[in-house]
C-alpha cells in the first residue's frame, strides 16, 4: 500500500516530458520571484518549475528529487535539469493564522539569536521555547530530521525558514524554498 501511494505521488517519464515540452514552448506564467530565482506555473499542470541562481538551493533540490517518502517536509521535487531548474509540486498558500504563527516564532527566534550571538538555528530555539503551537512544533521537529538527513554542513544555520517559504501540499506543511 505504501509503494502504491508513493507511485501515485510521483511523476512518470511521460509526465516529465510533457512538462518539459510546455516549458520549452513557453506555456507557463510567473507566480513568484525572490532575490535568487523565479517560480512559474506550468499551463494545465499541477506542477511548477523554479529557476534559481542559488547553488546551495539547487543542491538541496538535487538531493531530494524523487525522495517524497524520505523528505516529507520539503515540497516534492520531481526533476532537476543539472544546472539551475527544477520541477516541483504546486502548493497552496498558508492560512493567515499559520502564517502569523510562523512570523511570531521567527520574531522570537531572531531575539534569541541576537542574545546568543547569531550562531544558532531555529532548531536550537525550538528546544528552548514552549510557545509553539502543536502543528508548527511537529512540522519543525520533522524538518529538523529532514535537514539532518540531507547531511549538508551548517545547512540548519543557512535554512531560509520564514512564512513565505512554507505552504500546504497534500494537506500538510512543506518548505518550498530553502
Amino acid at each position: 500500500m505504501i509503494r502504491l501511494k508513493r507511485l501515485l505521488l510521483e511523476m512518470s517519464g511521460s509526465d516529465i516530458k510533457r512538462c518539459l515540452d510546455k516549458i520549452k514552448n513557453k506555456q507557463f506564467k510567473i507566480i513568484g520571484a525572490g532575490d535568487n530565482g523565479r517560480v512559474y506555473e506550468i499551463d494545465g499542470e499541477d506542477k511548477v518549475f523554479k529557476i534559481t541562481k542559488e547553488r546551495d538551493e539547487y543542491q538541496v533540490a538535487e538531493r531530494i528529487v524523487n525522495q517524497i517518502d524520505i523528505f516529507t517536509t520539503f515540497i516534492p521535487v520531481y526533476y532537476v535539469n543539472g544546472s539551475d531548474m527544477y520541477i516541483m509540486a504546486n502548493a497552496e498558500r498558508l492560512p493567515n493564522d499559520m502564517k502569523q504563527e510562523i512570523d511570531s516564532f521567527m520574531q522570537e527566534y531572531n531575539s534569541f539569536a541576537r542574545e546568543r550571538g547569531g550562531e544558532v538555528s531555529i532548531f536550537n530555539f525550538l528546544q528552548e521555547t514552549d510557545s509553539v503551537n502543536a502543528q508548527l512544533d511537529n512540522f519543525l521537529n520533522a524538518l529538523q530530521q529532514d535537514v539532518d538527513r540531507l547531511n549538508i554542513p551548517e545547512f540548519d544555520l543557512d535554512l531560509d525558514f520564514r512564512s513565505d517559504n512554507v505552504m500546504i501540499w497534500n494537506g500538510k506543511l512543506v518548505l518550498v524554498d530553502w
